[in-house]
């Protein structure tokens, strides 16, 4: 009986000790679950809020890239209108260079007007025959301002104004003769001289407005046949005078 009852109490013994590795052994392997899946729930939160700051960097950026188009299109704008403000400035000081320079012409023609007088005498010392002639007077008696040309036969208006021109025209028996003021290429006056008994010579006067460089000159074309020249008459003349530069 002794024998059995330290059996019994040997056994008991055993089955304690077996207990109290398998608590062991289970409170091991859950420590490790939960120190495993502590482990894991921490990198899945730490993800977490690694794809939350991205998204909000990429929002971030976004926004940036959004302001930086939007400044863009402004700055472009900005430049437009500078480009456009150069323009009209361009415009403008090409418009004052114009009304400078006629300003600088008109005080130049003030200050010609002020300081100088133009006028011209020319005479024809020899007589002409024929029709549509281009008359060449030969002797200058009086060239202010030298805007006559004798090579040419012709005046050049040197300021835009008011002149006055005179031909003179002559004529003996049994002809005649009309000789015409030209401004350009338009008859402006006309003068008339000969009869049929005396030798003649008839003047007229004539008021032209002119510009620059208007070409003035006296032809004849086909009334007529002959311009006397002689000095016991007096020779054929054209002169002419600056009345007011305008």
């Amino acid at each position: 009986m002794e024998v059995f009852c330290k059996m019994a109490v040997f056994a008991l013994l055993i089955f304690l000790c077996t207990v109290l590795v398998t608590v062991d052994c289970a409170v091991n392997s859950l420590s490790g679950n939960y120190q495993k899946n502590d482990r894991t729930y921490s990198k899945r939160l730490l993800l977490d809020d690694d794809y939350h700051t991205i998204i909000n960097r990429l929002n971030n950026l976004t926004n940036q890239v959004g302001s930086l188009k939007n400044e863009d299109d402004a700055l472009k704008n900005e430049v437009g209108s500078l480009k456009n403000e150069v323009g009209a400035l361009k415009n403008e000081v090409e418009a004052l260079k114009k009304e400078n320079f006629e300003n600088r012409n008109n005080r130049c023609s003030s200050a010609f007007l002020r300081n100088q007088t133009v006028a011209f005498l020319a005479e024809k010392t020899s007589s002409l025959t024929g029709q549509n002639h281009h008359i060449y007077y030969d002797n200058i008696k009086l060239n202010i301002g030298n805007a006559f040309h004798l090579a040419h036969g012709n005046f050049i208006a040197p300021v835009n104004g008011l002149y006055q021109f005179s031909v003179t025209a002559c004529s003996n028996n049994p002809h005649f003769i009309v000789l015409e003021l030209m401004v350009n290429a338009a008859i402006v006056g006309k003068v008339i001289a000969g009869d049929g008994n005396l030798a003649e010579c008839t003047s007229n006067s004539f008021l032209v407005q002119l510009s620059v460089a208007d070409d003035v000159y006296v032809q004849h074309e086909a009334l007529g046949d002959y311009l006397f020249s002689d000095p016991r008459y007096g020779y054929p003349s054209f002169s002419g005078v600056l009345l007011n530069v305008f």
